[in-house]
This record gives C-alpha cells, structure tokens and sequence, in this order.
C-alpha cells in the first residue's frame, strides 16, 4: 500500500507541473501575442519579413535541438526510475487486491457461517447440526433417523491436508473444489454443485481461508528458499525456471515437508489420547487412525455420543462402527489394501501423498480425487508407517454388519 501511495503522489506532483506549466505557457504567449494592426492578408505570417537563414540556422535551431535534448535526457532519467518503482507499485497493487479478496471472503464466510460448524477460531468442533439416518449403516432397521452434531474438521490447517504442494493461492485447487461440491454431510456451496455463492466469492472464501492458515510464515520462508534453490539449478543447468522446478522436483527430495504449526497440534492431540484412559491398551497406529482417518473411513465417527431421537423421543448413544470398514472413504482391511497396495511402501506413499485428481493409483489403477488428503505436512514417516501398519492389520470379518442394539442403550427407543 505504501508503495501504491508514492506511486500516486509522484504522478499528481507531476500532473501539476505539467499542468501548471502550460498555464504558463498560455499566459506567456498571450502577452507576448501581437496587437492586431490591420486586415488578414496584413498579419499573415507569409506576408510577413520572415528570419533568414543564417538565424533560422543559428540560435533558432540550437534552442529546438537543445529542447530535444532536453526531453531526452528526462526520458532517459524518468524510464528507468519509473521500472524501478514498477515493481512495488505492482506488488503494493497485488497486496490491494488480495486484502479486498480476504475482506470479501470473510463477508462470505459469516453469511455462510462457517465458524458455526469449524469452530470461531477455525480449529474444528462440533456444533453442526445434522439430520441423519443411520438405519442402513450396520443396522438391522431400515431406517433409523437421529438428529446429533457432526464433528466438522479444523480449517486453518486445511492447506496441511489439502493442495499441501502450492506455494501461491493461485495454485489451490482442491480445497476450491471441496466447497463448491460439498463434502460428505457438508453442503456444496458453488453453484456448479447447486450452492448459493458463484465463482468469485468462492475464490474470495479460498482467499479468506490461505489468509488464515497456520503456519503461514513457515511457507514464505520455505517458498523464499525454494526460488533460491530453482535460481542456482537454472544458472548451473542453463535452463529457465519452470524446467529448474522439473529437475529439483524429481532428483531433489523435500527432506522436511512437516508443518511445525499442524504437526505440534497433531503431537499434542495424540499425547492427549494416549494418556486417557480411552485408549490405554491401544497402539500407537490405533490411535492415530482415530485422529486422523476415522471421520472418513469409519462409520458413524464424526456423530459417536448423544444424540436425540425425533419427537422429543429421547437420546440415543451413537456407537462408532467398525475400524476402517468405510463411510465416506472406502472399507480398510487387510484384503483390500494387499491387493490395491501389494507394496506396503506405496500404501505409505498414497497416505503421504493423498490421491492426485484423475492420477492412477494402486494395482487397479483408480483414479484420484480430492476426496483423500495427504498428510505427509502433519505427521512424520514413522507415525504413517504406524497408520498403515495399523489399517492392514485390520481383519475384514470384524467389519461386518453390527446389530441395532449395539447403537443405543435398551430403552431408548420406547
């Protein structure tokens, strides 16, 4: 902004000289005009006594040329000063657009209430209300309607989950594509998937979200090195900047893609657990599939606990389902998981990685979505290792169907 503003005050001092100038110049000119003496054909400058050669080739000439010079030495001061100071007027311009951009999406935001469901600080809760009927997920009833509060996810710490390799909001992608198309029993909110807000307040929402993501300092720094690192492999290799991020990309590995801000949180939350009482027996790998992959691979996760049945007809205990046997997120088990990932290095490196959209993965070759993130910025190697240890352990004949009374305590559907 503060370039923005010298920008602007150099060009009004300037306007004002020119201006100011040819006031002058009128006024001069006018003074110095000749009182009219006679008819046209008197004044005419034709029939005139016009100078001679020797001053229209002397003094008169050396006065134009000496202006010409003139003009072309402030031209030559004036150019490379004014590309000097492009620079910060474009990026005090950019700073100006993204500020707006952020100011929009926050108005967005509290019209869509975003906060209500992912915590006022964006840190995830679970205050959003949802009807749900849970009849056909590991059920003998048809139906089974409840109404409860889903555990939505934090949000600061999407850009750790999500689009974890841009650099730049120009470069997300999948967190766009999340909120216009919604996401399990979050609604779509762009129109092309039947929401309210069209592309642009999207894009500003997606700005107000990489504005208020953890760990944002970290990423310039890491950016910063990075153009230091592309800059040398260009010189050294003769090659401009997009093939320097090629080769860096495929022959330079990111030894430490952790982010401090997520990492430390997803540290603290697994001290936590570890010492409740809840998982004194568990393993590691248990615990850390309940942190981090349970919302989506195991049924009921996000809606386990109290919930109250319609009618005022009571409440009703929401049991968790079977471990990894798949709600928005396909069943985990040791059968399904040796025969798309055969080598337990490439199951690590999809849970590392997430699915690329429209990139093949596993023995079957699927292809990916932005359904499943990467958590290579959250957790260490070792704790994924434990996860995917964990989820191919797990026997597919527990993760049959349950019965009704394993969702409620007796009683509470009288």
């Amino acid at each position: 902004m503060l370039a923005v503003s010298t920008e602007r005050s150099i060009a009004i001092v300037l306007l004002a000289i020119v201006v100011v100038g040819w006031a002058i110049y009128v006024f001069v000119n006018i003074r110095q005009a000749k009182a009219e003496i006679g008819s046209e054909i008197e004044l005419a400058p034709n029939r005139g006594n016009m100078p001679d050669d020797e001053e229209l080739e002397g003094s008169r000439l050396e006065k134009v040329q000496a202006f010409g010079v003139l003009m072309l030495l402030i031209m030559a001061l004036v150019l490379p000063i004014y590309w000097m100071l492009e620079g910060g007027r474009r990026s005090g311009a950019e700073t100006s657009f993204s500020e707006a951009a952020v100011s929009r999406g926050a108005a967005v935001a509290a019209a869509a209430e975003c906060t209500d469901c992912h915590g006022a600080d964006l840190g995830g809760a679970r205050f959003a209300p949802v009807v749900l009927d849970i009849g056909h997920q590991f059920s003998d009833k048809e139906s089974f309607i409840i109404n409860t509060t889903w555990e939505a996810p934090s949000l600061d710490d999407v850009f750790t989950r999500f689009d974890t390799d841009a650099e730049t909001l120009d470069e997300v992608s999948e967190v766009r594509q999340i909120i216009v198309y919604g996401r399990g029993v979050m609604p779509a909110w762009g129109l092309e998937g039947g929401g309210p807000y069209n592309d642009q307040q999207i894009d500003d929402l997606v700005a107000w979200l990489w504005a208020n993501r953890i760990g944002a300092d970290q990423d310039a720094a890491d950016s910063a090195d990075d153009e230091i690192t592309r800059e040398i492999v260009a010189d050294a290799f003769d090659v401009d900047d997009e093939i320097a991020q090629l080769l860096i990309d495929e022959f330079v590995p990111d030894d430490d893609p952790l982010n401090e801000e997520a990492h430390a949180r997803a540290t603290a939350r697994f001290e936590a657990a570890r010492a409740s009482d809840v998982y004194a027996e568990a393993s590691d790998g248990k615990i850390l599939f309940d942190l981090h992959c349970a919302r989506c691979h195991t049924p009921r996760w996000p809606g386990r606990g109290s919930a109250q049945l319609p009618n005022n007809g009571g409440t009703v205990e929401v049991l968790p389902g079977p471990d990894g046997a798949g709600r928005y997120g396909p069943a985990l088990n040791s059968v399904s998981l040796e025969r798309l990932f055969p080598d337990i290095e490439d199951h690590i490196s999809f849970v590392s990685e997430g699915a690329a959209d429209n990139v093949a993965f596993g023995e079957f070759a699927r292809l990916g979505n932005y359904g499943m993130p990467g958590f290579k910025r959250v957790l260490t190697p070792d704790d994924i290792r434990k996860i995917v240890e964990y989820e191919r352990g797990l026997a597919p004949q527990s993760q049959t169907a349950v019965g009704f009374d394993l969702l409620h305590e007796a009683g509470d559907d009288q």
